[in-house]
């Protein structure tokens, strides 16, 4: 008995656009998962900060790009003191010595800071996607 080609074909074809879809379905979680949790709340306190610094658009975005020293707190956790050059957004955030500021620390990298809005606000000029209601 010859297999019957008219058949098996389509099947295969159907399998391989199924596990193509799956793979592609599980990027696109992954990817959204990861947006969607930009890390630990945490409130840091600028203790140096250079005089200078540099503009930077990313993705439409505007970010001043500031070498300082933070003393970050994270509720539950003992506070620590981070230094390296951040990206603060534009025309939000004065991040002078002595200012506080919100910020999102990586749970698993504690050197990986995000300097977001007072009060947490990042606005629809930070965030993937359409605006948030507000």
């Amino acid at each position: 008995m010859e297999p019957d080609f008219d058949v098996i074909i389509p099947i295969v074809l159907i399998v391989v656009c199924v596990l193509v879809g799956v793979f592609i379905l599980v990027a696109i979680i992954r990817a959204v998962s990861r947006a969607s949790a930009p890390g630990l709340p945490a409130r840091g306190l600028v203790l140096a900060c250079d005089r200078v610094s540099s503009n930077v658009t990313m993705n439409g975005r505007r970010f001043e790009q500031r070498r300082m020293t933070l003393d970050v707190e994270i509720p539950g956790r003992p506070p620590f003191v981070a230094t390296g050059t951040f990206l603060v957004p534009r025309g939000i955030v004065e991040a002078l010595p002595g200012s506080s500021l919100e910020l999102a620390v990586n749970p698993t990298n504690m050197n990986q800071i995000t300097v977001l809005g007072p009060g947490g606000f990042t606005g629809p000029w930070l965030n993937y996607g359409p605006p948030n209601s507000y």
